[in-house]
């Protein structure tokens, strides 16, 4: 499930926005919904991380609502899954591992060397295919670094996101002294994840060309989480809008200045600030996700 379907089922009392265009993104139907949704920045909170922690399978949706947690039994089902069919050479116990150490990398471009290294893997090669096979079975997706036009810049390091939050957690639960996922990290996926479906549903074949996605390098050498991607709409081609990741809940003029700087305009995905009255805006995270559904 998706944020917005595992919200419905779990808040029902929050209202779901109805959903917008990823180019419009920064539009009048995103104000409205911010300011319709603002009363509700506590509920919404604490039903983004819930979905943080217990993502999109319905069983684990169903058990941490009743439970307040996810079982053990259901994560290492999906450990075995991951096991077939991402590292089956591997020995059972390096999933965990492998998922820790993507999440911990996720906010910033993939080492993929030194990555290989830290995992113990022999040659980059295997590290590489392992990736692969991850994508391949929709279990992470690729953000590469853009140019303005929207175009791979060649030779650039890869971002790389898991795509669904419990993915994220299969090491600190399986794996004794793995640290916990962090909640910053863990919204970059989610709105990541958000951004490449929209897309995908679009023009579908996208998520696996690994063209959904991408960051941006300023001038000043900051990054920008989100880079405007073309995209067909009733115009021909459309621009998404940038967006730029911070779970922050004040200090977020100085983000947002990047992100502004650059483009003049976009949406700075927030932990509970809500201020549009600026190039660009701050809106909670979990309404980014369900304006995109």
């Amino acid at each position: 499930m998706r944020s917005r379907l595992a919200l419905k089922v779990t808040a029902p009392q929050i209202p779901l926005p109805v959903p917008v265009a990823p180019w419009n993104l920064q539009g009048q139907e995103t104000a409205a919904a911010a300011a319709t949704l603002e009363p509700f920045t506590a509920e919404l909170d604490l039903a983004w991380q819930a979905y943080l922690t217990s993502g999109g399978f319905p069983r684990a949706v169903s058990e941490h609502h009743s439970t307040g947690a996810v079982s053990e039994s259901f994560m290492r089902d999906i450990a075995s899954w991951l096991h077939i069919d991402v590292d089956r050479e591997a020995p059972v116990d390096s999933v965990p591992l492998l998922m820790a150490e993507l999440h911990a990398r996720s906010t910033s471009p993939l080492n993929r060397a030194n990555a290989a290294e830290s995992l113990g893997h022999q040659t980059r090669n295997a590290f590489d295919l392992r990736l692969n096979r991850l994508v391949r079975s929709y279990g992470a997706l690729w953000a590469h670094q853009v140019n303005d036009a929207g175009q791979r810049i060649a030779g650039a390091q890869s971002k790389l996101y898991l795509a669904d939050p419990p993915l994220a957690w299969i090491g600190t639960l399986l794996r004794a002294g793995a640290p916990e996922p962090d909640m910053t990290a863990l919204t970059e996926e989610a709105i990541a994840v958000a951004v490449a479906a929209a897309i995908d549903n679009r023009q579908p074949g996208r998520w696996m060309a690994g063209d959904t996605i991408g960051y941006v390098r300023t001038a000043s050498g900051g990054e920008i989480d989100f880079a405007p991607i073309a995209v067909p709409g009733p115009n021909g081609s459309e621009w998404t809008t940038p967006t730029e990741v911070k779970w922050v809940s004040d200090g977020w003029r100085a983000e947002a200045r990047t992100i502004e700087g650059r483009y003049h305009r976009g949406i700075l995905a927030t932990k509970s600030i809500t201020r549009l009255d600026t190039p660009a805006w701050a809106v909670p995270a979990p309404v980014v996700a369900l304006l995109l559904a």
